[in-house]
């Protein structure tokens, strides 16, 4: 399946329901949800469908909800038969195909007591094959079985969420290739959580950005700062879709935020966000997934519905206000299957995947205005880059490696073309001229200048 093909709600903003499973959703506040425009409805389930009216109600009104079936300690364990009769249930009457049958593997509290001891880096060889059972008996009822949530902390030394989501790829590819490979062909999406603390601003021209870890600020910081090294941010969707190519050989799937919030502080590089400040960011967020985050991310449900009208009414009050806007998979979606990746056979380890890499180098120095001229692009095309010659020079892909390098002089070319890359070289005097470049790179869809009349460096 393709991203245009999930069935989903054109709108990013969402809700996670109460934690309590078994307290109902009234009506007055499903109709709050609704006067608010949220477009997903994040809900538990004890497996029998206890919540089933609840959700039918929601999607008559156009929300979507995402069903998450509930388990004390999930781990170790797969769903109960009772389960999957629900599924069919909600699949058969057109309430939601979106179904989470994990949470957060990586992490202590989500494993029976006994298993605590010995987890590590989410005991792969236990959730894999549970989740692989699960996910084939829900696309063999029609639905669309979430990729295990983590609760995002990078690389934390024994539940580090990068690093599992890494152990996770290399288990299915090396045990059960072309079953997980059928799995994510045919209707598996990414659920994550992603709490991004502020790591949100608005820049000095009313530009918003919620790209972190590849936001102007943080690569002016740490250049070349990825996902990888820091997922608690939007940003975070990276993870799972680069493991995915680089494994599977397959392009992004939905990523949806189950669970997360922008707390509007925590990160002293970044501006704290309070009150109608606060309110405000929450609806450019929103907006920005729709308009400028990834395709693949297709909203956030924030934590926590139990929260909601105590402390964040006024955020509320203002998503009721705005009119929210609207994701649009873009035409590059298409595009992106037209050359076709011939077949990768199933390969014994993690390695045999085939796919390029891209850095771009920005110049020794470089200061803030340079990055924030070149946000839209790295954003857009979400490339790794930074100042360091020798890190533009590591290839991470067999289909060829490309640097696109900013004002170089003689001697840092001479040392690139040392390189096994392909060089593409911008001449830009000021930030404003690399924007000009850079955006209309974006507007057309040409990622290396292919498309740019320019003279011979």
């Amino acid at each position: 399946m393709k991203l245009n093909e999930y069935e989903r709600s054109p709108i990013t903003r969402g809700m996670h329901g109460w934690v309590f499973i078994y307290k109902k959703h009234g009506t007055d506040i499903l109709k709050e949800m609704v006067a608010a425009k949220f477009g997903w409805f994040k809900i538990l389930d004890d497996g029998g469908g206890n919540n089933i009216d609840t959700c039918r109600w929601l999607r008559e009104h156009d929300i979507m909800p995402v069903v998450r079936f509930y388990r004390t300690n999930p781990n170790p364990g797969k769903l109960p038969p009772n389960a999957l009769d629900t599924v069919k249930r909600y699949v058969d009457e057109g309430i939601t195909r979106w179904f989470e049958v994990n949470n957060e593997p990586n992490i202590d509290g989500e494993w029976m007591p006994e298993y605590r001891p010995t987890l590590e880096y989410g005991n792969a060889d236990i959730v894999m094959p549970n989740w692989l059972e699960d996910a084939e008996a829900i696309i063999q009822l029609g639905g669309y079985p979430a990729f295990p949530a983590m609760a995002h902390c990078g690389r934390k030394p024994r539940e580090g969420s990068t690093t599992t989501y890494e152990r996770y790829f290399e288990w299915l590819v090396t045990n059960a290739y072309d079953r997980a490979k059928y799995v994510f062909e045919h209707g598996a999406w990414f659920a994550m959580h992603p709490y991004i603390f502020n790591h949100g601003y608005k820049d000095e021209d009313g530009v918003w950005h919620f790209e972190y870890p590849y936001d102007p600020i943080c690569q002016a910081d740490d250049p070349g700062r990825t996902a990888f090294d820091d997922d608690v941010g939007l940003g975070c969707t990276e993870v799972p879709s680069q493991l995915l190519k680089k494994h599977f050989g397959l392009d992004p799937l939905p990523v949806l935020g189950t669970e997360g919030a922008f707390w509007g502080w925590g990160d002293d590089r970044y501006p704290e966000y309070k009150g109608q400040a606060k309110a405000e960011a929450h609806v450019a967020m929103f907006d920005w997934m729709a308009t400028q985050g990834p395709p693949c991310l297709f909203g956030l449900c924030i934590w926590v519905l139990n929260e909601w009208f105590k402390h964040d009414r006024y955020i509320h009050d203002r998503l009721k206000e705005t009119q929210p806007a609207l994701k649009e998979l873009p035409i590059i979606e298409e595009e992106t299957i037209t050359p076709p990746t011939p077949p990768i056979p199933t390969p014994p380890t993690g390695e045999g995947a085939h796919w390029a890499s891209h850095f771009v180098l920005f110049p020794q120095g470089a200061d803030w205005a340079w990055y924030e001229a070149a946000s839209r692009y790295l954003t857009f095309y979400r490339v790794t880059n930074g100042q360091s010659a020798d890190d533009a020079g590591v290839v991470h892909g067999d289909l060829g490696h490309t640097i696109t390098v900013i004002n170089p002089d003689d001697e840092l070319m001479d040392y690139l073309l040392a390189f096994k890359a392909n060089l593409d070289v911008i001449r830009a005097p000021t930030p404003a001229d690399l924007k000009a470049i850079m955006d209309a790179r974006v507007e057309r869809n040409d990622r290396y200048g292919e498309l740019e009349e320019r003279p011979p460096d």
